[in-house]
């Protein structure tokens, strides 16, 4: 039986010595969320987890030890150990299954508790959702936007932030408008904030749905979210919209 623990503490050991208390506090206190970080940037994770995958010959495991493997990461407490079952699912495991066998994966992840901060949200989304999205198209995106309902705030950002690099993909906006009009209504903080970041991304190759998106439901947009959106408008216009919140 292969022993998931002994392969992560080897890779998070790694980690450890590469810890840096002024980033870890940098870090900690961008991210909030009682968040705790070692103190590791990306390109060094990225660099120790692919040593760390040819040395142990995680490429010869089966594919299900992997995934599983990968997995098992998020349940770790620190960022960086979270990041790098990210990164080990984006280099080496997210077009190698079924996706709607992936998604279910997913969702045990929001279940679980072990997804609980924008910083690894947004890295989640945008390394893996988004890629998942890209290769198997519509029918994995209509699934993925479906979670614009979810009870879990961080699973449902991911409705909407997946998508981030493929807002230029017309055939994706009508899911997009759906699942930004369901969470710009929601309490949360990075629910709205969420919406920004995608009319934002729209707004670089279609304002006028922006604008109409934004007239329609402007009574729910907090001040931080309809910054963002407007961020590639001209003055005139930004001054237009915060005038008439």
């Amino acid at each position: 039986m292969i022993n998931h623990k002994k392969l992560r503490e080897k890779l998070k050991s790694q980690l450890s010595k590469l810890a840096d208390k002024k980033t870890k506090d940098w870090w900690e206190n961008y991210v909030k969320h009682n968040t705790k970080f070692r103190g590791v940037g990306i390109p060094k994770i990225r660099e120790k987890l692919k040593e760390w995958h040819k040395e142990e010959h995680i490429g010869k495991l089966p594919p299900n030890e992997q995934l599983e493997l990968a997995l098992s990461f998020f349940s770790e407490t620190y960022a960086e150990d979270k990041l790098a079952g990210i990164l080990f699912l984006q280099y080496y495991l997210y077009n190698k299954f079924d996706w709607e066998l992936l998604l279910k994966k997913f969702e045990k992840l929001f279940n679980n508790g072990y997804i609980y901060d924008w910083n690894i949200c947004d890295w989640f989304c945008v390394r893996v959702l988004g890629p998942i999205i890209k290769e198997n198209g519509m029918p994995c995106a209509k699934a993925i936007s479906k979670w614009n309902n979810a009870k879990n705030v961080w699973q449902a950002r991911c409705s909407v932030v997946a998508f981030a690099n493929l807002t230029k993909q017309k055939k994706f906006t009508p899911l997009l408008l759906k699942s930004c009009s369901v969470l710009i209504k929601r309490e949360e903080r990075f629910a709205k904030t969420g919406v920004g970041w995608i009319m934002r991304e729209l707004s670089k190759t279609d304002k006028k749905i922006v604008v109409d998106f934004i007239n329609k439901d402007k009574k729910h947009f907090s001040k931080e979210s309809l910054t963002n959106s407007i961020k590639y408008f001209n003055s005139t216009e930004k001054a237009k919209f915060k005038r008439n919140r």
